[in-house]
């Protein structure tokens, strides 16, 4: 009895130091620290949700906020050098994780980065190519940008940097030519100020940086899994609050962390960011290893990091895969007692397997013949399921043509941006032209003497004969060459308006006729005059040939998905030539550093099925493509050949090894990612050209691969 009752005690004393333990653990708050890239405003709303209504709290963690002054600097190395620390980032975070700081990406914020260069809508800046020789402001770690001028031949060297003091008056009052900034914050100071600009994105190039992102330290990971993983889930819990109380938190941010920004910019910011994260379409914090691995090979690009970085670690995963080991161990434990036991009931069991076996031949032979029954049964199923399939190739077909134009979306934006961007520059300048220039350019004529009407006329023909643009380098260096040579006129000092109009209008081509021009005490007015009229003229032709460039990406946008009737059966004629300059124009952004070869004999025409063979072509030409990584000579051949027309698609890529030539036109096989495969796949194409009395094959060459299509040729 009295050893029941001290068991007892016992008992109640241990419960209650257990319960005790529990409680402490279950009420005690863990210390982290947040550190921001920048000074409170919207950008981090999640962050400030997520405390300001507990959620952090809910999960165990009294977290610091510290906002930053000097933006991202410093804030890498605060994060790796001790556990406990969290950070505020952006795409620089592969760079220093390629420079030895082990940081961990938790999660991603802005599915598309807000970085944006800003130009002023009327000024000498027509597109990002008049940027040479500009002043321009580059906000530091923002190499999309970089990237950006890159893609588009433009180098860092050919642009005067200036140091970006973040202050937008810079841009509106003159002192530089271009402007990074962020769309969600810059645009507002710009709108607020009444200041028309123009916001050119790196996505127009195919350039799809992520935006923001936190992250932390590989030792913080490694000691405190369970910390890590409840921070992400609080932080991701408040952007879903912050993004969908948006009015709510711009109070917030006002009134307790900074008054800094008024509200009105606070919701402008939120505004601009919505489409940026998209928290309707996009699960909040959700990041695409491909989209890192684009962000790496841009930096690869630029010279800034290997290719293919091993980005093993970098990315954290909050649902890492089960370890079943130990069942494996465990099943190969009890599949090798099994083993032992039959081995010694071999003896007995085998006596009754003979007897059981005659019983099962005669129960076998039966179930075989239900089994021809049901086979015979499936046989005309299958026979309706392949007429099914047959029916939907056609739908298969049109899903195609809209996965290529997804595939294509960023070239052709890009083909119809730039034209239409010009067209809009170009037409503003001849506008400001017509309502403040016009007139004082005539009233300045009217005023001319005879001698200097003819010195007028003299410089205007040879500005219209001959329209020259030079920037950059080539200008500074005819300026100094026309100072030398004429250095006994005072009017050509080297920074003078004098040798900056004879350049613009093309006078230094006629150097016997400058001290003529000179000579006039009104040479300045006549040379201003015409680069007045010379900039109208020039803007003209830029519209003329941007309308061009515009119209012909369009005809063969409608040519490609416009399919005439007489058309679409196999046994239509069809003219290769033209369609296969119909797919070249809408391949034509991804084929700037490809010289494609054309040799086009007189007879194109064939048999067949037009949408079925566009399919074909994009195929064979985007393998070509993507062998080459899009550089080097791609050579479209077609020929003759007694009854046949043989097209041949030729690239000078890495080829095909001999390892795989007899499975490439094997169903599902490829040598692509996953994700960049078209769809269809050379089996479905060999299958659709003999399906049209054809046949594709490859051939042998010295370099690349060879792709060769034979199509029956058309009768007339």
């Amino acid at each position: 009895m009295k050893t029941n009752l001290i068991r007892q005690a016992i008992n109640y004393v241990l419960s209650f130091l257990l319960f005790s333990f529990s409680f402490q653990s279950l009420f005690a708050e863990e210390k982290v620290t947040l550190h921001l890239k920048w000074f409170h405003q919207f950008q981090f709303a999640g962050y400030y949700a997520a405390y300001e209504k507990g959620f952090y709290k809910d999960v165990g963690l009294d977290v610091e906020i510290i906002e930053s002054t000097v933006g991202i600097k410093g804030i890498h190395e605060k994060v790796v050098k001790t556990t406990g620390q969290y950070g505020v980032g952006s795409n620089e975070i592969l760079l220093h994780r390629h420079m030895g700081k082990p940081v961990v990406v938790l999660g991603v914020i802005f599915q598309h980065s807000p970085s944006v260069l800003f130009f002023k809508k009327s000024s000498n800046v027509q597109s990002i190519h008049d940027l040479v020789g500009k002043r321009v402001m580059l906000t530091p770690w923002m190499e999309e940008i970089v990237a950006y001028l890159k893609k588009e031949g433009i180098n860092t060297s050919d642009l005067q940097i200036l140091e970006h003091r973040f202050n937008p008056r810079d841009l509106i009052e003159g002192r530089v030519d271009a402007f990074s900034g962020y769309a969600t914050t810059q645009a507002y100071d710009f709108k607020k100020a009444g200041f028309q600009f123009i916001a050119y994105s790196p996505r127009l190039a195919g350039i799809d940086f992520y935006g923001d992102n936190f992250f932390t330290s590989e030792d913080e990971l490694k000691k405190h899994p369970n910390r890590v993983k409840v921070f992400r889930e609080a932080t991701l819990r408040g952007w879903q609050y912050a993004m969908s109380h948006q009015e709510e938190i711009a109070d917030l941010i006002y009134n307790k962390y900074s008054k800094k920004n008024p509200k009105e910019r606070l919701l402008f910011e939120a505004e601009q960011m919505t489409p940026l994260i998209q928290p309707v379409l996009v699960e909040m914090g959700y990041m695409n290893p491909g989209r890192w691995k684009h962000i790496n090979d841009i930096y690869h690009e630029l010279g800034m990091l290997p290719k293919n970085m091993n980005l093993k670690g970098f990315l954290y995963d909050p649902n890492p895969p089960t370890n079943y080991e130990w069942l494996y161990y465990s099943f190969f434990i009890i599949l090798s007692a099994v083993g032992i036991i039959w081995l010694i009931q071999w003896k007995r069991l085998n006596k009754q397997y003979s007897e059981n076996l005659k019983n099962q031949v005669k129960q076998r032979t039966e179930e075989l013949r239900q089994s021809n029954e049901s086979l015979q049964i499936l046989n005309q199923s299958l026979v309706n399921t392949l007429k099914e399939l047959t029916e939907a190739q056609d739908r298969l077909l049109a899903s195609e043509k809209l996965a290529v134009l997804g595939q294509l979306a960023a070239g052709m934006a890009h083909e119809l941006n730039t034209p239409l961007g010009a067209i809009v520059s170009s037409n503003l300048s001849l506008l400001d032209f017509l309502k403040n220039k016009l007139h004082s350019v005539i009233s300045t004529i009217i005023h001319f003497n005879e001698e200097d009407s003819k010195r007028y006329h003299l410089v205007l023909a040879e500005s219209l004969e001959n329209q020259t643009y030079i920037e950059g380098k080539l200008e500074r260096n005819l300026k100094k060459e026309l100072h030398l040579r004429f250095s006994h006129l005072e009017k050509m000092d080297l920074y003078g308006s004098h040798l900056q109009m004879i350049i613009e209008t093309g006078l230094f081509r006629k150097p016997n006729q400058i001290e003529y021009i000179l000579e006039s005490e009104r040479s300045l007015e006549i040379l201003q005059v015409v680069s007045s009229i010379n900039s109208a003229y020039r803007c003209n032709q830029i519209i003329s040939v941007a309308s061009e460039k515009a119209t012909h990406v369009i005809r063969a946008l409608k040519n490609y998905l416009v399919s005439e009737k007489e058309t679409t059966s196999d046994e239509s004629i069809i003219d290769l030539e033209s369609e296969i300059e119909t797919i070249l124009s809408l391949y034509h952004y991804n084929l700037s550093k490809v010289t494609v070869v054309k040799n086009y004999g007189i007879d194109t025409k064939c048999i067949g099925n037009r949408d079925k063979l566009n399919q074909v072509w994009i195929n064979l030409i985007n393998n070509g493509l993507h062998a080459m990584s899009y550089t080097g000579t791609l050579e479209i051949k077609i020929q003759s050949i007694q009854k046949w027309i043989k097209v041949s698609v030729i690239d000078s890529g890495v080829g095909v090894p001999d390892g795989i030539k007899e499975k490439i036109f094997e169903p599902f096989f490829t040598t692509k990612p996953n994700g960049e495969g078209m769809g269809l796949g050379l089996d479905i194409c060999r299958k659709m050209i003999i399906q049209m009395g054809g046949k594709i094959e490859l051939e042998p060459v010295s370099q690349g691969a060879c792709f060769s299509v034979w199509l029956p040729k058309a009768k007339f």
